[in-house]
């Protein structure tokens, strides 16, 4: 497929097939991030088969250029984007920031959701790589989607009993609604909070720095706002 035959993505197209969410696991996902922050393809299928998880793709479902993965929450109006994923040979192209201007701008007017959450390696926490990327570039990706880092000492949960947590994450907020943010804070009823307490109730208080994050979280004016030019001054949580 040549770069003027893929269909210009509005938010992508909704896929929840099996066979379809299979084969965006193996061509985008598998390729584009490490073992120990993809979920395996089996808790993919379980997550969309029960409508907590949605997968929207750019291109064909049997030849996908680009995916998108949110996650909501049962207790929180917040969604998280799990996952961002282009194919290598249609990077710098445009199709990632299109897919996630369409889906951020349907996101967002749906009154049911408060933000949109995104996780990222912490440029100084994590090298470039050749094949994953580069957490520079994928930041400043962000930033130029209204993304502001949140002033939390943020890790990824171990996404199954094999792995271990990620550690010198950021925490983002895409674009926030004016009505959520206050004197550069999100405001507690953007439901951060909650998010974050259901998001990390798998890890193991004892075992992983969930206190922290979950204290950060539930400031009661609210959580800091930086700009992505500030990342230095975020936290960072680090291995107990």
């Amino acid at each position: 497929m040549n770069a003027t035959d893929i269909p210009q993505p509005d938010g992508g197209t909704p896929v929840t097939d099996p066979v379809a969410v299979a084969r965006v696991q193996e061509r985008l996902l598998v390729p584009n991030f490490p073992p120990r922050e993809l979920v395996s393809v089996e808790e993919l299928l379980e997550d969309v088969a029960r409508g907590s998880a949605t997968v929207r793709v750019v291109g064909e479902a049997s030849d996908p250029v680009a995916v998108a993965i949110t996650a909501t929450f049962t207790g929180s109006p917040a969604v998280l984007l799990s996952y961002v994923a282009i194919r290598a040979d249609q990077r710098g192209r445009g199709v990632g920031t299109a897919l996630l201007s369409g889906l951020l701008a349907g996101i967002t007017a749906d009154p049911e959701v408060s933000v949109v959450l995104a996780e990222v390696e912490h440029p100084a926490h994590h090298q470039a790589h050749p094949v994953h990327g580069d957490p520079a570039a994928r930041l400043r990706f962000y930033a130029r989607l209204g993304g502001r880092i949140l002033e939390v000492p943020y890790f990824q949960p171990p996404v199954d009993e094999t792995q271990d947590a990620v550690y010198g994450m950021l925490l983002l907020v895409l674009a926030p609604p004016e009505r959520f943010v206050h004197g550069q804070r999100l405001l507690p009823e953007a439901g951060l909070a909650a998010a974050l307490e259901e998001f990390m109730a798998g890890a193991d208080p004892k075992q992983y720095p969930v206190g922290p994050v979950l204290e950060a979280a539930g400031r009661p004016e609210g959580v800091r706002l930086l700009p992505v030019e500030e990342v230095g001054r975020a936290p960072v949580a680090h291995r107990p």
